[in-house]
This record gives C-alpha cells, sequence and structure tokens, in this order.
C-alpha cells in the first residue's frame, strides 16, 4: 500500500520517484505484466497532474494505491474546485449548470477548461485505453455526480452517471484485476 499528499510530490522529487517505484513494483508483485504496471502509474501521474493544474487546492489532493493478489487499486482526490467550477471558467463551458453534464464533459476527449488551446483535454483517453483490457471499475466523482464504468462479464465496460450527495472537488478511483491466465511474479 501506498499514500501521500500530491504536495509533497510538488516539493520533493525522491518523494515521487520512490512512490512511482513502489505502486508498479506493488503491481506487478500482484500479478500484472511490467507494462500493465507501468500504464498504472502513467495513469496515476496523468490523474495526479490534472489535479495540479485545475484543482485550486494542491494541499488538500492526496494519491493512494493499493495491491493484492491479482488486484491493483489506486485513488486520485482533492477537495479542490470540481470540475463544474473548473470547466466553467471557461467561455466556452460557462452555460454548464450541473456536475453530471460536466463529468461527462471532462471525460470526453478533447474536452478542457483550456478550449481554446491546441492538443488540450486528451489526457483520459489514454487511461481509458491502457486500462481497458484490467479494468473492473473505474469511478470519477465530483460535485453531487458520479460517473462509472463497470466490466460486465461479456467483457464490455458500459458507464452510468449517477447523482450522488454533494462533494467537493474531485476523486477518482480505479480498481484493476490480472488474468488468471498471467504468472504471479
Amino acid at each position: 500500500m501506498g499514500f501521500v499528499r500530491v504536495g509533497d510530490f510538488l516539493t520533493d522529487e525522491t518523494v515521487e520517484t520512490d512512490f512511482f517505484i513502489r505502486a508498479r513494483r506493488a503491481a506487478e508483485f500482484s500479478g500484472f505484466q511490467k507494462a500493465e504496471a507501468a500504464q498504472f502509474v502513467a495513469a496515476i501521474v496523468e490523474l495526479y497532474s490534472n489535479v495540479v493544474e485545475h484543482s485550486g487546492a494542491i494541499t488538500s489532493a492526496y494519491v493512494a494505491f493499493a495491491a493484492y493478489e491479482n488486484c491493483f487499486e489506486f485513488v486520485v482526490a482533492d477537495a479542490g474546485v470540481g470540475i463544474l467550477q473548473s470547466l466553467k471558467s471557461s467561455a466556452e463551458y460557462k452555460h454548464l449548470n450541473d456536475s453530471g453534464s460536466a463529468l461527462d464533459l471532462a471525460l470526453t476527449e478533447g474536452v478542457s477548461r483550456h478550449s481554446s488551446e491546441a492538443d488540450r483535454g486528451r489526457g483520459f483517453r489514454p487511461i481509458f485505453v491502457g486500462l481497458a483490457n484490467v479494468s473492473e471499475h473505474l469511478r470519477f466523482r465530483s460535485g453531487d455526480h458520479a460517473r462509472e464504468f463497470k466490466r460486465k462479464e461479456d467483457g464490455s465496460i458500459p458507464a452510468m452517471t449517477l447523482q450522488k450527495s454533494e462533494l467537493r472537488g474531485f476523486f477518482c478511483s480505479v480498481r484493476c484485476v490480472a488474468s488468471p491466465l498471467q504468472e504471479i511474479r
């Protein structure tokens, strides 16, 4: 298991390096291939980079992971402005009035509060592609909504956006399960 405040990443480079080495090794030890373990770390980096760039509350942000036999989970969260307020800071999205729509938009390729800047809002797609074969459950939460992706027995990963009680900031949890055919290292 590992836990670190995002602010510690920014003040001490060794904290970030140590955390990601431990996360990668834990994923490998729990049964994932090296490439998959590296994808988990890349997903965590993308998510925490978004927190740093958009939350407005870096001191509240944290990253955590847990590894078990054939399972790796991680969380990235903050108590910042949330996705709705972040997107509304852009003239293109100032019309948004609910967290559900904002969450759905934020998880769409090419959507960013930096709408006028080229090649922005592309970070979530690599996360989904990289985790497509091993993710069991992805949950994104901001404001009063959650967007969840749960793998079905047929391998499909349908998405649902659900109304929830109010939560300040952003929360993402990802649970991945290794194929039982892979060797545990």
